[in-house]
């Protein structure tokens, strides 16, 4: 009787583990893939929206990836799913059992703020105001090319290679055309109150050639004055003026900074600054090269040598001593007659003649002496020798065609300029007027109105 029993609940008990799978598979196959694409009207797809679908088994999210699709598992029962985001507007959608789930195209709208009725406009009156930019721009800026030297400035200022970056950079500001920095009012740059527009150059007033010895790494602040013309700087600051003050030192004793780049362009900056007591100096070297995209080889080569000795002899008083040297080899392409290229006869990155170019050397010494009194006055003496030279070669031809051009006449430039400069400044704050009694003025007030009154008094008979 008891095997009996024990037979009868073995048997039970296989026929309860054979049932149960059976059971649960129709449960494990009841899911089915949400899938599709999110696109807007114009059949755009539209990535990052969040997919939400409500099931009786609880919510399942997921995103729409970078081609605007989506994928996800989901319950075989009714799916109330919502597409949303952000200014995307919210779309809902129900599917029902046996429905299609897969493959769908799902269309949204981008939301639009709405439109004030009512826009209230407060103006003012132009204020040149000074803006300044501190060194940190020129720290994590990679400099390849001259005119980044401005344009990271971000003050209106469009500057632009010229004659393969060898000549002074062509210089717009506010619509207006500057050409090298002189005309149409011109635009004034000054490093360390050394002017850089050239008054007298032949080849452009106002020329702005002496900036290519500015090594970008030196630059300690810069204060943009945005014009109108002023009376304080004088010529060329019709557009505003550019005032660049170099450091003294660098705060580490030895900098070295390495670039490289796409058409063989190389960059190397190297600078000591050396940690004395009472002094503030520093030397540094500068060395680009690059070839452009051109045919004909750019072969730009630039080297700066810039230093500065500061002695301090007393508290505010100060003696220092500056210098900075220059030069750069050019090829000029990329000046090639645009007619010619609308022709088809000269390649935008070709070249007319390959031995056109130039070469120039420049440099500036300097020094100055400070002293500040515990009044507020201040005297400066300071004072500046430049000289530069420059050389360039032109072949002023006519091309026929591609393949038979006019052989042209050459031009040789040479440019000598040498320039002196000395000033001495005392400044002192204006003296305060006496402070006024008011007692004083309102008792003489007071007494001349009586008499006023006594001489109009009628006289009696």
């Amino acid at each position: 009787m008891l095997k009996r029993i024990i037979l009868i609940i073995c048997q039970l008990l296989l026929l309860i583990f054979a049932v149960v799978p059976l059971c649960a598979l129709p449960v494990a196959a009841q899911t089915r893939v949400l899938s599709g694409v999110i696109v807007t009207q114009q059949q755009e797809v539209v990535p990052g929206v969040t997919v939400l679908v409500h099931t009786d088994g609880g919510d399942v999210q997921t995103t729409s990836d970078g081609d605007g699709r989506f994928r996800v598992v989901v319950p075989a029962g009714v799916l109330a799913v919502k597409f949303f985001g952000q200014n995307i507007a919210l779309v809902s959608r129900t599917i029902q059992p046996g429905a299609a789930s897969e493959d769908l195209s799902v269309q949204v709208e981008y939301l639009v703020a709405q439109i004030h009725e009512s826009v209230v406009i407060v103006s003012d009156s132009l204020d040149p105001a000074v803006e300044r930019r501190n060194d940190t721009i020129y720290k994590g800026t990679l400099f390849s090319r001259d005119d980044q030297l401005l344009q990271t400035l971000a003050a209106g200022i469009d500057a632009g290679q010229h004659e393969g970056g060898g000549k002074s950079l062509e210089v717009r500001r506010f619509g207006f055309n500057l050409d090298h920095g002189g005309v149409n009012g011109g635009l004034k740059i000054l490093v360390d109150d050394v002017q850089q527009n050239q008054g007298t150059q032949g080849h452009g007033q106002g020329y702005l050639g002496q900036l290519k010895s500015l090594t970008p790494e030196l630059v300690q602040d810069v204060d943009i004055i945005n014009g109108p013309f002023n009376a304080q700087y004088g010529d060329f600051s019709g557009l505003g003026v550019v005032h660049i003050r170099l450091k003294e030192s660098l705060p580490d004793q030895l900098t070295v900074r390495l670039q490289g780049g796409s058409f063989n362009t190389e960059r190397v900056f190297v600078a000591y600054s050396p940690h004395l007591k009472h002094v503030n100096s520093f030397i540094a070297y500068e060395g680009t090269h690059t070839d452009g995209p051109f045919q004909n080889r750019l072969r730009y080569r630039r080297d700066n040598v810039t230093g500065n000795y500061t002695r301090t002899l007393a508290a505010k008083q100060s003696v220092g001593f500056k210098f900075n040297f220059g030069r750069n080899d050019f090829f000029s392409s990329g000046q090639i007659p645009l007619d010619e290229v609308a022709a088809g006869r000269v390649d935008r990155f070709g070249f007319v003649d390959p031995a056109d170019g130039g070469r120039v050397r420049t440099g500036i010494t300097s020094a100055y002496y400070r002293k500040e009194w515990a009044g507020g006055r201040v005297l400066k003496v300071d004072g500046f020798g430049h000289a530069q030279c420059r050389a360039s070669a032109t072949e002023v031809q006519r091309i026929v065609s591609a393949v038979a051009p006019l052989p042209g006449r050459v031009l040789l430039q040479l440019r000598a300029r040498h320039l002196k400069s000395g000033r001495a400044r005392r400044r002192r704050p204006p003296r305060r007027a006496a402070p006024r009694d008011d007692r004083l003025l309102s008792s003489r007030h007071g007494a001349s109105t009586q008499t006023l009154r006594a001489q109009r008094r009628p006289v009696s008979h």
